[in-house]
Order: structure tokens, then C-alpha cells, then sequence
């Protein structure tokens, strides 16, 4: 028809099969060789383990792939996408040549019509493309394999057009079952099916140009290692990723960057998903691109898995897990081709837990107020966790030292904030930031706003003179991570104070703690559970004030930049720090409140204690010396981390103001085993929980000598300190100071001859 927009053909052909005995193969035409597209994978079957992480929405590795024809055959090339050489034909050929690829499939071709290569393309679809016998076997799941016989294509379900074709498989792996994971989730964990979506997607005949990535921009850097640049630059090529989006008024404007929830949220949740998601807009359209982003509700057709949806997919699992934000990047620019969120629904009910817990609503003459509170804390957290996913999904990495800002950024990790009213009450109505905060603004400015490399140095600058902290990942939450202002999880930037504040709810929640913090309808075991996340409630507090000691602050730049390099924390605080954290192994931080301990009971018949509840020597009971011991550790574990002993030395070398190892060794020990003043009568069997903290640090820093990531300077203080100790506690007398002593003393000598206490098993404080 004239004027009739011509359709351009699609990248593959799905033909149908002719032959009657053979239906049930997927049939591929295929017109494109040696072109390189993108080869991604993606579960739309999940497995449900938050601990194997085989989730519905899962979200593969991406390689680049092509099709190559040879005499009367077709093989399936994959490459490593982060090892590109670009430039002359000379320079492309070495670098293809230098790296190998991988041929993962091979078939001959069937006919040819047209300029159309017909293949069966079953066994290449029928694959374990994401490495998921691989993935079971290194988390200790066994040996697992496709089984042929029950795993098919799902031809009816496949999907071509110009830009991608998808091709989905179910695929069953057989084995050993006896993995504790798979077992607690799968039907028969000796079979187990997922449906593996395999998407081949066509790079952009036009590519985006490139914004090169800066450390300190908050973004991703991705990119490849281009050999054909030695001897002219540094052979590493990194982006920041960006979604294509153009002003309104170019020639070529760029499609709106639109997020569709998934239908299965149920409301209210999804729309608060909805509105936090929104909270990007602001950003965008404070750089004049008012339109080109949103987020919407998606229909009854929602398909986070068609390249051209960016989806925000509710996930179930069993167990607590995280939720994430992922991009698929043209690896030649960084141009974000498709987007993809996994929003972890039990994140709800960790919330919901918490809120409770805290509040006690049920059976309270004003239930009905403070079950709305809690409600609204579930749903601002919503609004947070989606703005945060979405970010990543933008583009963005985490900023953990957001609390130092005026605002939070959306890409920290928060903890509901609660206060405590004058007449003595938790409140909730502040928990979450509303919002986004400075950090995020410039974030969307720096990925996406049309500025040259002078503006964007310039955005930096203002950044940082601003006091824009900028901490991320490793730097923040790994366990070697040593920066003094990027801990996630608190609530504010000064890690005394937040800790105080914590400490002081912590209390009221605990000396307030009843059956009321659990549904009536729950079965009493459960009551545990709460109590776990009371009793340990301020560990991340915990975490931000030992990062004082031995930390150090520095920044993310580039050489030709100004800076200061790695700066120690200030000797004052460091000391505020270590007598601060010292004074949490008393029992008087350490005891359970009496209404704790009166009020639990074992895990009903059908339940069972979870991850989640500590672990208990006590028979089938409640085991107060676990809880005691588990929140003890919460302050030896990073006091006496290897590294941090390391670093503290080395600053006491440098500068004697800062503690040293044997100071803080000795502080630790103040506050235990040579506490002179009584334990308080008021506290629930007082002597016998500082008895336990005594007990529990001793043996931590007897472990910790064997540890052989310290330096022997490092090592020789801690044994001297502990050498010293001995002979204080045999004169102090008492069966336990005599028994500590020699096991002391046995242990130096000897520590073969030992047998030393393994640490407690903390239950998980994150994701919240």
C-alpha cells in the first residue's frame, strides 16, 4: 500500500516444522553471519532459594555471539565481550585473533530459501547456556546435569522480530538431590526444571556515543580491554552506562526509559513500587528531559523478558534474600539495551517483622494506630527499595556514606529510622527518606545530562565541595571494607550518636516485649524471632563505630586530580570508639530483658527454628548464653579483624595518639575480665552473662592469634597482652579467672593441645 510503513525482516526466522515425526524441533532461519549480537539468558522458571539465587527474573551473564557458516554446517560462536579490539582491520584481526572464542554449537544446515539458512536449533536452545549445573555445584548442591529426555524447547512460546529473537527451553537437571537448598524448595530435588529464556539481541546499528567513566561519578564502570591501544593509552576502556535518551528537540530523539511493574504485586505494594520508582523523574526533569522517564503498572501482557520492556519483576523465594537492578550494555558504549528489577517479596514481611516487633500493636487498646504504622513502614520501604533497584537498573552504584549528606541517596542502604518520643515511645512516622537527595540528583546529571567532559569535571568538583561523600561497595560492606564513612544499614552520619539512639530503643522495645509483637493467629515459637531482631538490633551501629577504629577516609579520583590519599580517623574518636564499644560487652548491654525470657517458647510441632532464630545448645529451647555470646560477637568479631589489627598498629606506629593493638586489647578486657565494679542486681542473671561475654572475647583473641593474615609485630602485642593477663586473673582467684588462666597459659604454650570454642553463629541482619 502507498505509504505504508515497510516492516524490517526479523532477525531470525522461527519455521515451521514439515515433518509431522519431527515436530517439537525448533526450526531457525538465519540470513545474518559473522555479525555479532548479544547473547543473554534469563530464568522465567525459577528455583526459589534466597541461597542459590536461581530466581524467577534471574539474569545471566551476557556474551557476545554470531553465526558462521562453513561449507554445508553452521556454528555458534560465543566471545568474551570484555576483550574487544577496535580501529583498522590489521588491529581487529590481531585482537580477534589473540583471544579465543568459544563454539558451543554446531548443525548442519537443512536447506537454504531465499538467502535464509534453516537449521535445527534444538540442541542449542536445549543448553545450560547460564551455568546452572555449575552454579549448584559450587554452592555444595552436587552434581547435576540436563536430563535430555525431559527437557524440550518451547517452540509455541518463542519469539522473533527485526531487533531480537527470544527462544525459551525447559530444562530439567538431574542429580544427587541431597543438597539442603534444593531440598528445601523443589518438588524432587533430584529434578530440577526451570525455563531458560535465551535471548539473542542485535547491537544497535547506530551506536550511542560513549561517556567515559570517572570514579567519583556514582556510576558503573564498565567496558573492555582494548589490546590494539598499547603503546598509545591504557589498554582498560571503561564507560559509564547510560540508557539512549536525547532532548526533545533533536532530529533523532530517543525512546522514554519506561519501567513496567509486574501485575503481581498486590496493592498497595505495587503502588508504592510505582511511586517510589517515579522518584527518578525529578532528576531527569531538572536536566530538562521531563519526559523520557517513568514508571507504570503493566498489564495482564507483562513480559519482563521481551527486550523491549524493562521490567520490574515480584520474586518469591524461601528464606531471606535480596532484591536487585540490572542493565544488558552494548559493550562497545555502555548503551543500556534492556533493564530488569528483582523485588525479593519477602522483603515485606522482614519489614513487617521489625515494625512489629518494635511496637507490640496486637492486643493494645490503640492496635489499630500502631498497625497502621507498621503498614506504612512496609510501604515506604517499597518506595525506597524500588527507587534504589531501579537506580542500579539506570545505571548507578550504592553510595554508602549518603547519611553524611543533607538527604540520603536512594542508593544507600537504609535502616528504618525510629525516635523516641518525650513520653517514652518508639516512633516510626520518619523511618524511610521520601525522595530523592542531592547525591541522586547529580547522578542523573552526570549519566544523562548533555554535558561536555569540562561540565562534568565541573559536576564533580561541586560535588565534592559540596560534602557529597561518595563510598561504595568494597569500600563499604565487604569484609575487608576500612572507610570510616561508608557503613550501610545506619541511620545517621555521626556512628556515636546513631548508636546511642539505637541502644536506647533497643532498650524500650526490649523491656516492652510481649505477645503482642506477633499476630495472634501465630504460632508462639515465632516470638523468637522477633526477639532476635531486638537483641541485635544495633549491629550496625556497632559496624559504623569499629570502623572509627583503624579506619581511614579517602576519595575516588584520577592521578591528574587533586587529592589526599588515605587519611586515618582522627586519634580523639578512634578513642571515643573503642572505650564506646567496650562498654557493650557489660552484661548490662549484653541481658536479655526479663519480659524476653518469660515470654518465649520452643518452635510449635510442624515449625522448626529458621536461619533467622539463634541456634541453641538447650535442647529444643530458647538458649540465653547464644544470644548472649551472638551479640558479644557482635563487637569482638570487628574489633579484633585481622586487617583492622593490622591497620590500627601500623597508625600507632605512625602516630602513638591513635590506640594501639594492646590498647585495645586491654580496653576489651576492662570491660570483662577485670571488671571491678558488680554486675547490677537488676539485671537477669547478671554474673552469669558477663561470665559469658568473658568467655566468648577470650576465646576470640586466642583465635584470632592463629589467624595468619597478621603481622607478626601484630601478633606478638596480642600475646603479650594476653601473657600479662594470666597471672591478673589467677590473683583475682575464683574457678573462672584460675580456668581462664590456664587455659591462657596451655594455649601459648601450645595451642595444639586446645580446644577453643568456634564462633557463634550470628543470624542475618541484611537485607532489611
Amino acid at each position: 500500500m502507498p505509504g505504508e510503513e515497510i516492516r524490517p525482516p526479523d532477525f531470525l526466522d522461527l519455521v515451521p516444522d514439515p515433518d509431522a515425526r519431527t515436530q517439537g524441533r525448533l526450526l531457525l532461519g538465519i540470513r545474518h553471519f559473522d555479525e555479532s549480537f548479544l547473547l543473554t539468558v534469563s530464568l522465567s522458571q525459577g528455583l526459589g532459594s534466597s541461597d542459590l539465587w536461581l530466581d524467577r527474573g534471574r539474569a545471566g551473564k551476557a556474551r557476545l555471539a554470531e553465526f558462521r557458516r562453513i561449507g554445508d554446517r553452521v556454528l555458534f560462536l560465543v566471545r568474551n565481550k570484555h576483550f574487544l579490539t577496535l580501529g583498522d582491520p590489521a588491529a581487529v584481526r590481531a585482537g580477534d585473533e589473540s583471544f579465543a572464542p568459544s563454539v558451543v554449537w554446531s548443525g548442519p544446515v537443512l536447506r537454504e530459501e531465499n538467502g535464509v539458512v534453516v537449521v535445527d536449533a534444538t540442541d542449542l536452545v536445549v543448553a545450560d547456556h547460564d551455568r546452572v549445573a555449575e552454579h549448584l555445584h559450587e554452592r555444595d548442591q552436587g552434581d547435576y546435569e540436563i536430563d535430555p529426555a525431559t527437557s524440550v524447547p518451547l517452540v509455541a512460546d518463542s519469539r522473533t522480530g527485526p531487533r531480537a529473537t527470544r527462544l525459551p527451553a525447559l530444562l530439567t537437571f538431574r542429580g544427587p538431590g541431597r543438597g539442603a537448598a534444593v531440598r528445601a524448595v523443589a518438588a524432587d530435588p533430584r529434578a530440577l526444571t526451570l525455563v531458560q529464556q535465551l535471548t539473542l539481541l542485535r547491537l544497535p546499528a547506530r551506536p550511542m556515543p560513549a561517556r567515559g567513566y570517572h570514579p567519583a561519578s556514582g556510576g558503573y564502570g564498565i567496558g573492555y580491554a582494548d589490546h590494539g591501544l598499547v603503546g598509545r593509552a591504557a589498554t582498560q576502556v571503561k564507560f559509564q552506562p547510560r540508557f539512549r535518551v536525547e532532548a526533545p528537540d533533536t532530529p533523532d530523539t530517543g525512546r522514554p526509559i519506561v519501567f513496567q511493574v509486574d501485575p503481581a504485586i498486590p496493592e498497595p505494594l505495587r503502588s508504592a513500587v510505582v511511586e517510589g520508582g517515579n522518584w527518578w523523574q525529578e532528576g531527569f526533569a531538572r536536566i530538562g528531559l521531563s519526559d523520557a522517564y517513568r514508571v507504570e503498572a503493566g498489564g495482564a501482557d507483562f513480559d519482563p523478558y521481551d527486550p523491549d520492556v524493562n521490567g520490574v519483576v515480584w520474586v518469591h523465594r524461601e528464606g531471606r534474600g535480596w532484591s536487585l537492578g540490572q542493565g544488558l550494555t552494548d559493550p562497545r558504549t555502555g548503551e543500556i539495551l534492556h533493564a530488569r528489577v528483582r523485588l525479593g517479596s519477602q522483603r515485606v514481611e522482614q519489614v513487617r517483622a521489625l515494625g512489629e516487633a518494635l511496637l507490640a500493636p496486637y492486643g493494645r487498646p490503640d492496635e489499630a494506630e500502631r498497625l497502621a504504622a507498621v503498614e506504612e513502614l512496609v510501604l515506604a520501604r517499597l518506595r525506597q527499595l524500588a527507587a534504589h533497584e531501579i537506580g542500579h537498573a539506570l545505571g548507578f552504584m550504592h553510595n554508602y556514606a549518603s547519611t553524611h549528606h543533607p538527604k540520603p541517596s536512594v542508593m544507600d542502604y537504609p535502616h528504618a529510622r525510629v525516635t523516641v518520643t518525650p513520653d517514652g515511645n518508639l516512633d516510626l512516622s520518619d523511618a524511610y527518606a521520601t525522595g530523592l537527595g542531592p547525591w541522586d540528583h547529580f547522578l542523573v546529571a552526570h549519566a544523562y545530562g548533555d554535558s561536555s567532559d569540562d561540565q562534568l569535571a565541573a559536576l564533580r568538583r561541586d560535588a565534592a565541595d559540596s560534602g557529597l561523600l561518595y563510598v561504595t561497595d568494597e569500600d563499604g560492606h565487604e569484609p575487608l571494607a576500612a572507610h570510616a564513612d561508608g557503613v550501610p544499614w545506619v541511620t545517621t552520619g555521626d556512628a556515636l550518636d546513631a548508636l546511642d539512639t539505637i541502644l536506647q530503643v533497643r532498650h524500650i522495645a526490649l523491656t516492652g516485649f510481649s505477645r503482642g509483637v506477633l499476630p495472634p493467629d501465630r504460632q508462639t515459637g515465632e516470638l523468637e524471632e522477633r526477639a532476635v531482631l531486638l537483641q541485635l538490633l544495633h549491629r550496625h551501629e556497632v559496624t559504623a563505630v569499629a570502623r572509627l577504629i583503624g579506619g581511614v577516609r579517602y576519595a575516588y579520583g584520577l592521578a591528574g586530580e587533586t587529592g589526599t590519599g588515605t587519611v586515618p580517623v582522627d586519634a580523639r574518636t578512634q578513642r571515643r570508639a573503642l572505650t564506646r564499644l567496650a562498654e557493650l560487652l557489660r552484661a548490662e548491654q549484653l541481658a536479655l530483658s526479663t519480659a524476653v525470657l518469660e515470654a518465649l517458647t520452643p518452635p510449635a510441632i510442624r515449625y522448626h527454628r529458621t536461619a533467622q532464630y539463634f541456634d541453641t545448645a538447650a535442647g529444643l529451647v530458647f538458649d540465653p548464653f547464644a544470644a548472649v555470646r551472638a551479640a558479644a560477637t557482635l563487637v569482638t568479631e570487628p574489633l579484633l579483624d585481622p586487617a583492622r589489627l593490622n591497620r590500627l598498629a601500623w597508625q600507632h606506629a605512625a602516630d602513638p595518639a591513635v590506640p594501639g593493638v594492646a590498647e585495645l586489647l586491654t580496653a576489651l578486657l576492662a570491660a570483662t575480665w577485670r571488671r571491678d565494679d558488680p554486675v547490677p542486681a537488676d539485671v537477669p542473671a547478671g554474673a552469669t552473662v558477663q561470665h559469658t561475654a568473658d568467655w566468648a572475647l577470650l576465646h576470640h583473641a586466642l583465635r584470632t592469634l592463629d589467624s595468619e593474615a597478621l603481622h607478626a609485630p601484630v601478633r606478638s602485642e596480642l600475646r603479650a597482652v594476653l601473657r600479662e593477663l594470666a597471672p591478673d586473673l589467677r590473683q583475682k582467684g575464683g574457678d573462672h579467672h584460675e580456668e581462664a588462666a590456664e587455659l591462657i597459659t596451655a594455649y601459648l604454650a601450645a595451642p595444639d593441645s586446645v580446644r577453643l570454642d568456634p564462633p557463634p553463629r550470628v543470624p542475618p541482619g541484611a537485607p532489611n
